[in-house]
Parts: structure tokens; C-alpha cells; sequence
């Protein structure tokens, strides 16, 4: 049988004749289990196993009675003590501490109350509603002015408000409230969601299903289009599918368009790439590949310029705006680094909605993994990539390469490929981050220069350097946020200026760009005297002014992500520390409330049309100030060119801040009720290791997933 006919998991050594095998074969290399049972919330990895499982589900909740009676407050329900069920009870009154019913059990019991007829439970049944837990205080916003909001909205935002079944609820949570103003009517899921993005983020398997990328019927319009405008460059001819001959010759099929397109360098190289980290494998290589013709035209035609253009067209539409380090304007797929070329290509074949397209690129996982972590400029020996960025835009290219890698790998590979991207990979992309020196890396204050003083490509490789500086912070702290793992960027290392507006990033010409910087960054805004380090440590003010709070409202969604992120940074080093006490939660408490204040000033200062942070792309088709929201949520299918303008899952921070106010809700209540043992030196063998999250360094996201669920269950709006 020939090699070329027999799909090799790229994981281990088996093979299989059919690619549905293969497929299920490289489910036992993962834990991720993306089938959930809507009854008692299991996870399992394949579906049959989920249909087996609802029948005996359904049966032995079927078979369970009315819920039991509860006996015991919020406090002593977790010590498995009774109490009267007072208001407080005896036993916190007699200790002097807040007694509270949370409303998930509270709910179960008031519908138990409702069916006990006996006269020696009459008074129990009669007993008034539970008041708010902490918990749910902290969703509430008592100075939230929801006029204010509504006078700045469209009049789909007024019908929103006006639901019927909004008027059930008197004061829901403040980001579902932006949400409503900002992004049109929700349906009923959408209004009692808390955590739509991170619940999803948690929950599923893969790039495209985690982040903001579209349903699947939209990545195939996208699609659709890209392989219109390749096929009216190319013609039918010289397609991928011409070259899908088993045991044909390499160059069977390939017309001479192809030869003469400019990227049959680039697929040329990544080629010669690929088969050297195939054919020499360092010692505890993650390729299992072995080089033969069949793999050869295999590799060929998976980075042929036609699927270059492919893949490079979906990475940039659906993507990019999710992970936006790259410069648009300014990037050239003949110039750049053959490593962050095929990087980008595996990403943008992610997105594709063909599995045929997923399995393909996830053949080449480990072997663009192991060329760009082995590659010349990611190990060079640098002091300052800033001194000259012109004459180091490879190595920016090189730290974004790596960066890609990470990324597709802990969100698409198997188990041992993320374990090795967190442990190792992810180490080593840090460490070459840090070799720069993160003082230097910042703008030149070109408000001041005339135009022809401004070099763009220098701007462009200084904002290219701090972008991915900031997305590798971010990526730290999300492994410290979803898998437990201490952090390895420390924030005031972070003395590297924020990333510029939007507008001056996507400017499509030096001219642009130039006007651009002077109109939003003129020579006195704050901009060019605020680092990441200055600008987080200014949140821990317990009043932070508010002209200071206008000039961090205009860094826009990305800047405000990572502050609100590297408070998750913050509160993983004091819930690891169990002998935190309240006091050090004081000035994270104010970090939240400074942030909170801050998003609302960057939501309501400016109209939608104004803000330099969101893409308007119809602002000549309609007139309507609001209707299509703050940040523009939607995939543009009628305009694909336009896409990667869009703002990507950044604008989703308002539910990493409300996760981290109800942790430090969660950690002061730990704190009041916790004990202190009666020996300063007595071991806490018997504590667990986490307040929160119980084990460290997990490669699935279970427990945080978990985590997320058990805040959605609070109640989040108070009656």
C-alpha cells in the first residue's frame, strides 16, 4: 500500500485507511470533552456515549423526589450543621457574622415550602424570601444610571429595555446592560448569560469555536469568496484538487502559473523547512513523520501559493481581529519569514468550516512547531530589537511566529502538545521576549515630527513589538486564569508603552497613519508618558482622578483587556498565598472598581462613528448612529475585504472583570469565615492547595469551566 494513501496520526505511529478513523482515533489523545448533557451537566467525548448516557440520566432524575428540605444557612449548609432558618440564624447571630441563603438553594426550598400542607410546617412555609448573598451584591451596580444609557442608545436599544421580559428583573448585572444598549435586543438566553464568551471559551474544542470567529455558514461565505478571487487569479487549472493524484510525479498537475507565482519561493522554502526537521529529528522531537515522496507532495500541496492564498485570506477575515499583532497594511507574504508564512497558514486553515482543511493542517502541527522554535532569529543572541527595529523586523516576526504556535497548539493539539506549548514552549517565547529590553520598547513621539521625518515601517515594527509583548502577557495570564499555572511575566517588568488606536494601526497609508497619530496621539495627550506598568498601578488608587480615568478610557479595548487580566495575575498570587488576610484585597477591590468606571467612560464618551477603536464599515450606507453597536460584533459577509477591521474577543473583558470581582468576593467571604489555626507553626497539610481552583497546572479547562458555572448559578439580578 502506498504511503500516500494511508492517513498517519501525526500524534503516534498508528495509521489508518479512512480518514473518519483517524479522526476518532485522535480523540484518545485529548481530554477535551465537547458533548455535554443538559441535565446534569457531564461532559463526554463522543456522542453516542452522550446518547447512552441521557437515557439512565433521564431515568434516575425522573426517579428523584422533591428536593430535601434545607436545614442549615449558607454557612453551616458547608460545615453539615442545622441552624433555626432565621434571619440571621441563632448560630451566626450568637457569632456575630453575616448570615446569608444563597438563591440557587433557596429556590429548591421555597418550591419544597410551597408543597408541605402539614400544619407543623406551616411556618416554615411561611417564611420570607432569603436576602442577597454577597455574591450577588457583587453583580449589582447601585449607581448605574440606565436612563443615561438608554438616552444614548438607538431605538432598538429602547425596545430592549422595554422587553417585557426585561421588566422581570429590576437591576441586572451592568455589562448585560451595556451588552443590551450596544449590541441590539437579546433574546431571553442571551439576557440571563453572565458569561456567554467564557463559558463558550471553556467548553469548547478548537480556535474557531472558542474565540470570535463566526458561525460555521459564515466561514463558509467567507470561504466561498476567497476561493472565488483565487480561482478568477489562477483559473481551474492550477487548483489544489489537479494536484490530488496518488503517485503522480511532483510536478504532475502544476501549471506554469504556478512556477511563475511569486510565493513558489515561499512554499519552496517551507518546504526545504519541513523536510529538514522531518529528516534530522533533535532527541525527544515531537515529529513522528517520516519523509517520503508521498509526504513530500503531501506538504506541497497543503503550502502551494493557490492554499497560501487561501488560508492566508481566512486567517486574516476571521482570525486577525481576535489576535491583531500583525501589521495589515504593511505585511508582504514574498517578504516575510517562510515560519510566520506557514504559522499563519495552520491558523487560517483552522478556520476554515472543511474538516478536510483541519485535518490537513494539523498533519504539520509538530513540524512548523519545531522549525520555528529551531529557527536562526528566535535564538539570536540581541540586546535591544529597538535600537534599529527596521534591521530586527525579523526577529518581531520571529516572536509572532512562535506566539501563533502557541496558540494553535494548546487551543488544537492533542493533550502532550499543549502540556509541552505550557511548559516548555511557552517558557522559551517568554524568556526571547525578555531579552529585549522592555525599557526601550516604545514610541517615538511622532506627533512632533513633520511628515517627511515619519518612517512608517518604524512605527509599524514598533507598535508590531509592542503588540505581541502585550498578547504574550495576555497569553500568560490566561494559562493562569484557565489551567492554574502561576504566571511567568511579571507586570512590572511591563514598562513598554501601550498599543496605539486602532485607526493609527490600520491606516492603509503612511499619510493616513500620520494624520491619524496627530489627530488622536497630539503632542500633549498622556499617551506618550504612559507605560503598561504605570498604567495598572494607577488602577490600585483608592480615588483615581478623573481626568486620568479618560485618558485610560481612550487606550481602547485591547489596553483595557490586559489591565483587567493582569488583575486575574494579581489575584492568583493572593489566593496562593493562604495566609492572605482581607487587608491585601483592599487595593484589588479598588483596581476593580477604577476599571469598572474606566470601561463605562470608554462605552458611553464617544459615539460609535467617532471612536478610533471601532471599524465603521458602513458609514456611508447608513446614518444611523448606534444601531450596530459599540464594538461591531458581527462578521461583515458583504464586505469581506473589511473584516479583519473588526474588533475581536477583546470586547468581551467586562466578563473577565465580573470573574474576577466574584473570586474576591468568594476570597473575602474565605477570609471572614475562615479559622486560624491555634499554633502559628502547625502545618496546613490538611488545606487544600487553592481557595478557588484545586489543582495547579491543569491541562483542561474543566475546572475553570466548572468554576464559571457555579458563579452563573448565583443569582444575578435581584428581585
Amino acid at each position: 500500500m502506498q504511503s500516500n494513501s494511508i492517513y498517519q496520526c501525526p500524534i503516534c505511529p498508528k495509521h489508518y485507511k479512512r480518514r473518519e478513523h483517524l479522526k476518532r482515533h485522535r480523540s484518545s489523545h485529548t481530554s477535551e470533552r465537547p458533548h455535554r448533557c443538559p441535565q446534569c451537566d457531564g461532559r463526554f467525548q463522543r456522542a453516542d456515549v452522550l446518547r447512552r448516557h441521557l437515557q439512565t440520566c433521564l431515568e434516575r432524575r425522573g426517579s428523584r423526589g422533591v428536593a430535601t428540605r434545607r436545614r442549615a444557612c449558607d454557612r453551616y449548609v458547608r460545615q453539615k450543621k442545622a441552624c433555626d432558618l432565621q434571619q440571621p440564624c441563632d448560630r451566626c447571630a450568637q457569632q456575630m457574622v453575616e448570615c446569608c441563603y444563597s438563591a440557587g438553594l433557596d429556590v429548591a426550598a421555597s418550591e419544597e415550602r410551597n408543597t408541605i400542607t402539614s400544619p407543623g410546617n406551616a411556618e416554615l412555609a411561611q417564611a420570607p424570601p432569603a436576602p442577597e448573598t454577597t455574591l450577588a451584591m457583587a453583580f449589582r451596580w447601585s449607581d448605574f444610571d440606565a436612563d443615561n444609557l438608554v438616552a444614548n442608545s438607538g431605538d432598538h436599544d429602547a425596545m430592549a429595555l422595554s422587553d417585557p421580559n426585561v421588566l422581570d428583573h429590576a437591576s441586572p448585572s451592568w455589562q448585560d446592560l451595556i451588552a443590551m444598549a450596544s449590541e441590539g435586543p437579546p433574546g431571553p438566553d442571551n439576557m440571563h448569560t453572565s458569561f456567554q464568551f467564557l463559558d463558550k471559551m471553556t467548553s469548547n474544542t478548537g480556535l474557531a469555536y472558542s474565540f470570535d470567529c463566526g458561525t460555521p455558514e459564515e466561514r463558509a461565505q467567507v470561504l466561498s469568496s476567497l476561493e472565488s478571487e483565487v480561482e478568477s487569479e489562477y483559473g481551474a487549472s492550477s487548483s489544489p484538487e489537479t494536484m490530488d493524484t496518488p503517485g503522480s510525479p511532483l510536478v504532475d498537475g502544476l501549471s506554469l502559473n504556478w512556477f511563475n507565482d511569486p510565493l513558489s519561493l515561499k512554499t519552496h522554502q517551507i518546504l526545504h523547512l519541513i523536510k529538514d526537521v522531518v529528516m534530522v529529528k533533535p532527541r525527544n522531537s515531537s515529529v513522528t513523520l517520516d519523509w517520503s515522496p508521498g509526504l513530500q507532495q503531501s506538504c506541497l500541496r497543503f503550502f502551494s501559493p493557490v492554499n497560501l492564498r487561501k488560508y492566508l485570506g481566512l486567517y486574516w477575515a476571521v482570525w486577525h481581529p481576535n489576535v491583531n499583532f500583525v501589521h495589515r497594511p504593511s505585511f508582504g507574504p514574498t517578504s516575510a519569514k517562510p515560519t510566520v508564512l506557514a504559522a499563519m497558514t495552520l491558523l487560517g486553515a483552522c478556520m476554515s468550516p472543511e474538516t478536510s482543511d483541519h485535518e490537513e493542517a494539523r498533519m504539520w502541527f509538530n513540524c512548523v512547531e519545531e522549525l520555528v522554535f529551531t529557527d536562526e532569529d528566535f535564538n539570536s543572541d540581541f540586546t535591544s530589537a529597538t535600537s534599529c527595529p527596521t534591521l530586527h523586523r525579523n526577529i518581531v516576526q520571529a516572536l509572532q511566529a512562535a506566539y501563533m504556535v502557541c496558540l494553535y497548539q494548546n487551543w488544537e493539539g492533542s493533550d502532550a502538545s499543549k502540556r509541552r506549548i505550557r511548559r516548555y514552549r511557552f517558557a522559551s517565547l517568554v524568556s526571547t521576549a525578555r531579552d529585549i529590553d522592555l525599557t526601550t520598547v516604545k514610541h517615538a513621539k511622532y506627533s512632533e515630527h513633520p511628515r517627511y521625518q515619519f518612517e512608517w515601517k518604524d512605527f509599524a515594527t514598533r507598535e508590531e513589538l509592542i503588540r505581541v509583548l502585550i498578547w504574550i502577557f495576555l497569553l500568560d495570564t490566561a494559562f493562569v486564569l484557565f489551567n492554574n499555572l502561576p504566571p511567568r511575566m511579571v507586570i512590572k517588568e511591563m514598562k513598554i508603552h501601550m498599543a496605539v488606536p486602532d485607526a493609527c494601526f490600520q491606516a492603509s497609508t503612511a499619510d493616513d497613519c500620520h494624520e491619524q497619530i496627530k489627530r488622536l496621539l497630539p503632542t500633549n495627550s498622556q499617551y506618550w508618558k504612559i507605560s503598561f506598568c504605570n498604567a495598572f498601578k494607577s488602577l490600585f488608587q483608592e480615588n483615581l482622578a478623573m481626568n486620568l480615568r479618560y485618558d485610560l478610557a481612550a487606550l481602547g479595548p485591547l489596553n483595557l483587556f490586559a489591565l483587567t487580566s493582569a488583575i486575574h495575575s494579581q489575584i492568583f498570587q493572593y489566593r496562593s498565598n493562604s495566609w492572605g488576610t482581607v487587608q491585601l484585597l483592599a487595593p484589588i477591590r479598588n483596581a476593580l472598581d477604577n476599571w469598572r468606571a474606566i470601561w463605562e467612560l470608554s462605552v458611553t464618551s464617544l459615539p460609535p462613528k467617532l471612536s478610533p477603536h471601532v471599524d465603521r464599515a458602513d458609514d456611508d450606507d447608513d446614518d444611523d448612529d448606534d444601531d450596530d453597536g459599540y464594538y461591531k460584533a458581527q462578521i461583515i459577509i458583504h464586505q469581506p475585504e473589511r473584516m479583519w477591521r473588526r474588533v475581536g474577543f477583546c470586547r468581551y473583558c467586562p466578563e473577565y472583570w465580573l470573574l474576577a470581582n466574584l473570586m474576591v468576593s468568594q476570597l473575602t467571604e474565605l477570609c471572614v469565615s475562615g479559622s486560624q489555626p491555634r499554633n502559628e507553626l502547625e502545618r496546613l497539610d490538611d488545606e487544600p492547595l487553592d481557595s478557588i481552583l484545586k489543582k495547579y497546572d491543569e491541562t483542561s479547562m474543566q475546572q475553570a469551566n466548572d468554576l464559571i458555572l457555579s458563579f452563573q448559578r448565583w443569582q444575578v439580578f435581584s428581585c
